[in-house]
């Protein structure tokens, strides 16, 4: 008996008969914010001349105010990718004010706080003055004169017991999980570099 020929769409992929096409995929995708119109380059032609600033900040700061909860992938990733995976809301960072950063600022521009950084009394820091820079929330960024960098001859002491790392991050566990507040000045130092008993 010859197989029957019957009227209907068939979609055969891997050589399996299927009775109907392939669904298309409505996820929601990445936005293009390019082809979209909605790009920086789009967005500062309708600024007026008057409102942009005579000169602009050569750096910015940003920090993020909210969690990435709710968020799509994409968004995700280009927030690890500007802030680095360990990032946290709320820890500031430094930007350079080119027209590749200010675009991949663009895309979290609803995550992030953006303020220009300003130089007090017009003095930039050069790299011998990193570790004697000043910089607040509000986008001051002040150089201390005469500002001393601690080596790490000066914080050892001679006759002094040292903590080691696993001695240090026992005593701060046990202090965090006592509810007490009480931590050591300095806990941003380089690891090799101890705090004394």
């Amino acid at each position: 008996m010859a197989k029957v020929i019957r009227n209907r769409w068939v979609y055969r992929p891997d050589n399996k008969w299927t009775r109907y096409l392939p669904r298309r995929n409505d996820a929601v995708k990445e936005f293009d914010y390019e082809r979209s119109g909605a790009s920086l380059r789009h967005y500062t032609e309708e600024i007026p001349e008057e409102q942009r600033p005579k000169q602009a900040s050569k750096l910015w700061m940003a920090w993020l105010y909210r969690d990435l909860a709710g968020e799509p992938k994409w968004t995700k990733k280009h927030v690890e990718n500007l802030f680095g995976a360990d990032f946290k809301v709320g820890r500031m960072e430094v930007f350079r004010n080119t027209e590749l950063m200010n675009e991949e600022l663009w895309k979290v521009k609803h995550l992030i706080e953006l303020r220009p950084i300003e130089f007090k009394n017009g003095i930039e820091p050069t790299e011998e003055d990193v570790f004697s820079t000043s910089l607040s929330p509000n986008g001051q960024c002040e150089v201390i004169q005469g500002g001393h960098v601690a080596s790490e001859g000066d914080l050892k002491l001679a006759d002094g017991k040292q903590w080691t790392r696993k001695e240090l991050g026992r005593d701060l566990n046990k202090k965090y999980h006592l509810y007490q507040n009480v931590f050591e000045k300095n806990v941003h130092t380089p690891n090799n570099i101890t705090v004394l008993k």
